[in-house]
């Protein structure tokens, strides 16, 4: 199990800074119909050593939130990237490119 600790890498002042009301993934298609888009971030789970990939909302102004699922209130995650791309396909249909990044073991 991942921890919400273990994979938000937004510091507390960012966050701070612009008061936003938390991404939850049941409004992930409102929020893409109101100009947001998806971004994936590619991390080690500091605890098993494996890739996720963490899904990010980005706003229109570039302001970047993760998104929270809403029934456990952790950061939304995938841990293949064929499950990423399902996910993807199912929130932005009309997409046809889409980049996935590959974290570095350190």
């Amino acid at each position: 199990m991942i921890r919400k600790e273990q994979i938000m890498t937004h510091s507390s002042d960012t966050l701070a800074s612009h008061k936003r009301a938390l991404l939850l993934g049941n409004r992930v298609r409102r929020f893409i119909k109101d100009g947001g888009r998806l971004r994936y971030e590619a991390q080690q789970n500091p605890i098993t050593g494996k890739r996720v990939w963490v899904v990010l909302g980005v706003h229109p102004d570039e302001f970047e939130q993760p998104v929270f699922t809403s029934t456990s209130g952790v950061p939304k995650h995938f841990r293949s990237a064929d499950a990423l791309i399902r996910y993807h396909r199912q929130m932005c249909p009309d997409e046809d490119e889409l980049t996935v990044p590959i974290a570095h073991p350190h």
